[in-house]
Order: structure tokens, then sequence, then C-alpha cells
């Protein structure tokens, strides 16, 4: 079913524990969500259409045709979890489409968040990160490390291309860094800078 929904997800992983979940065909657009304000108290979050929590690991697999895309200020898959965020796709069949809102990346953090940690070990991936963040890594103003592409993944990350200031395909938003990003296996990456 192509209709897309409000609903959610957060996965909360427990100190020393792995949360593995399987997402199948999700279609989560809250893209409407937030507002940016310039004055104070006119700034409303919006929400993360995939937020990993937790001080332990997440694992997300990959079923089907996914498309995760977010609110103002939030990355469309968000990684706020302390461990690993780790994107697999065991049966070769799974496709994920995440696009951060205004500030967010596409897969990691959010408005001026800094995020480590990240691997990508299969699916078709696209990433498109909002304004001033990167495709995979920090939202705007956010550094973006330790970053793994690896297996057979197939990942598109484009950083914010409707701003002066732009982010990195993989690394760190406008006016932060990347650092420690590897590339492996049988990966193939198409990485654009805004």
């Amino acid at each position: 079913d192509t209709t897309s929904t409000t609903n959610t997800i957060t996965i909360k992983a427990e100190k020393d524990q792995t949360a593995e979940v399987t997402i199948s065909d999700v279609n989560i657009d809250v893209s409407g969500t937030g507002k940016y304000g310039t004055t104070p108290g006119t700034r409303v979050e919006g929400d993360a259409a995939i937020s990993a929590e937790g001080d332990g690991n997440v694992t997300i697999e990959l079923e089907g045709d996914n498309t995760a895309a977010s609110g103002v200020f939030r990355a469309g898959v968000e990684k706020n979890n302390s461990g690993n965020l780790t994107i697999t796709d065991a049966d070769a069949d799974g496709a994920l489409n995440a696009t951060g809102g205004k500030y967010g990346a596409g897969i990691g953090g959010g408005d001026d968040k800094s995020v480590s940690n990240i691997t990508i070990e299969g699916g078709d991936i696209t990433a498109i990160g909002g304004q001033d963040s990167a495709g995979i890594g920090g939202g705007a103003s956010g550094s973006g490390s330790n970053i793994t592409i690896e297996g057979n993944a197939q990942v598109d990350a484009a950083g914010s291309l409707n701003s002066a200031t732009g982010g990195a395909g993989i690394g760190g938003g406008a006016g932060g860094k990347g650092s420690d990003i590897t590339i492996g296996g049988n990966a193939e990456v198409t990485a654009t800078g805004g």
C-alpha cells in the first residue's frame, strides 16, 4: 500500500542490548510537522519518522520499499541512541528512502546534532538531507563520524541542495565536520554535497 501514514517509529535500546527491528513497506510522512521561527517561542520541532533512542545498539532490517520523511529540525532516520545504528538487508529485498526535514540529515542527526557510529550493511538506500544538513551524518552545524558502508549496499546520499551553505553527501552538515568514513565490500556509493 503506497498510502502514507503519520504514525512514527521509535526504537529504544537498553544499555548493553541490541534492539532488532524489521520494517516492511513502511511509508511514513511527517514532513509537514514543526515550524521554523526566527523569534523566541516560534520554533516548533517536528516529528522524526524513525528514531533510534536509548543507550544500546539499534539494528533496522529492511524488507520491501520503505519511506521515512521527517519534519522540521529532524532527520529522516534519526540517530539519538548512544550505541551503533545499523541498517541491514539480509534478504537483499529492501529499500529505504530517508529525507530529513529542514536542518535534519537524511540518516543521522537532527538540527545542531552530531552523530557517530552508523553502519549500512545492505539495502538500496537514498538519504537526502534537509537544509544545511548531510545526506548521511550530521544535521545543520553537526558533525558525522565513524560512518561505514559495506556489504552489498547501494547508497545515494545527497546533502542539502537548496541552501547556500549546504551539507556533505556523507559527513557533516554546514559548519560541521566529517571523519572516519569507510566504504568497503561490494558497496556502491554516490555522494553529492550541497
